[in-house]
């Protein structure tokens, strides 16, 4: 049985979520407190009533120049052990294509969560599609960026203006998966549960952010955005906040910081919905970043 979640399925959809993940009970408390929304979580059930599977469908859009198009962001997709290889996630994935016209959604975007899962979501009519460029800067190099700026200290994050920054900053990569300005914020709290911490700036006019990880003696920043002029700044920021001897950036890979430097990878893949083309989409190294991964 396919359908949409109920309020009441919270605590079994948080038992699937750890089962599946491994993750510690606040994140999916956060989720499920914060963000979760019935008419946006599909579940499959056995005859019986016992939940076997479930994902979450964020809502986005698709930067296509002048165009936006709505589409959806396939989110913690998971199966318990004893269900798995019997066709319940495919049959949710199905169920989300053939609802999808009627929530005004013309893709869905997924990042499969390793390399053998590329293969599965190929067969369930998703195409390799976004991509991202990885590069690592050891910190002196970031030091020689930031020096002579003076760091002010830590300022308050405003969602709506870093959101802002972001889908500028994202003009130039047609196809790239845009968030509103909640799902934005909602994106970044739900990582500082992970230990994540966003560092931005956001005063005299400049706006820039990082959203960053410590890994040991490394610091992943998982989506920076900044000008030519702000990124000196935020590199301050970055080096105060999150000190580390590297830090390993994830960028847009047509655009963005170090341009033309690092590896540019796969990242994400998207599924055309209800007759749309991803020609109508002008696609030119199209980005997936802030994928709460």
């Amino acid at each position: 049985m396919i359908g949409f979640a109920d309020w009441g399925m919270r605590r079994e959809l948080a038992v699937l979520w750890q089962t599946a993940f491994h993750d510690p009970e606040r994140i999916p408390r956060y989720f499920l407190n914060n963000i979760f929304s019935p008419g946006r979580c599909l579940v499959c059930r056995t005859a019986g009533g016992k939940l076997t599977s479930a994902f979450y469908l964020l809502p986005a859009r698709i930067f296509a120049g002048q165009k936006i198009f709505g589409a959806h962001y396939v989110f913690a997709a998971a199966t318990f052990p004893e269900f798995r290889s019997r066709g319940y996630m495919t049959s949710l994935l199905t169920y989300a294509a053939l609802t999808a016209p009627g929530r005004g959604e013309c893709f869905s975007a997924v990042v499969p969560a390793g390399k053998p899962l590329f293969g599965y979501y190929r067969a369930n009519g998703y195409s390799d599609f976004f991509k991202v460029r990885l590069l690592t800067v050891p910190d002196g190099r970031l030091r020689r960026i930031a020096e002579g700026i003076p760091y002010g200290g830590k300022t308050l994050a405003d969602p709506k203006k870093l959101n802002t920054l972001r889908n500028r900053c994202l003009r130039g990569c047609g196809g790239s998966l845009l968030w509103d300005s909640r799902m934005f914020y909602l994106a970044c709290e739900l990582s500082k549960t992970y230990g994540d911490r966003l560092v931005s700036v956001c005063s005299g006019g400049i706006s820039a952010y990082a959203l960053c990880r410590a890994e040991g003696e490394e610091c992943a920043v998982l989506e920076a955005m900044a000008g030519k002029k702000s990124f000196p700044v935020l590199a301050a920021a970055i080096l105060r906040e999150m000190p580390a001897k590297t830090y390993r950036f994830r960028l847009p890979a047509g655009c963005g910081l170090f341009p033309g430097e690092g590896e540019t990878v796969p990242f994400g893949m998207i599924r055309p919905l209800g007759g749309s083309l991803l020609s109508e989409v002008n696609p030119h190294f199209p980005y997936l970043g802030l994928a709460m991964d």
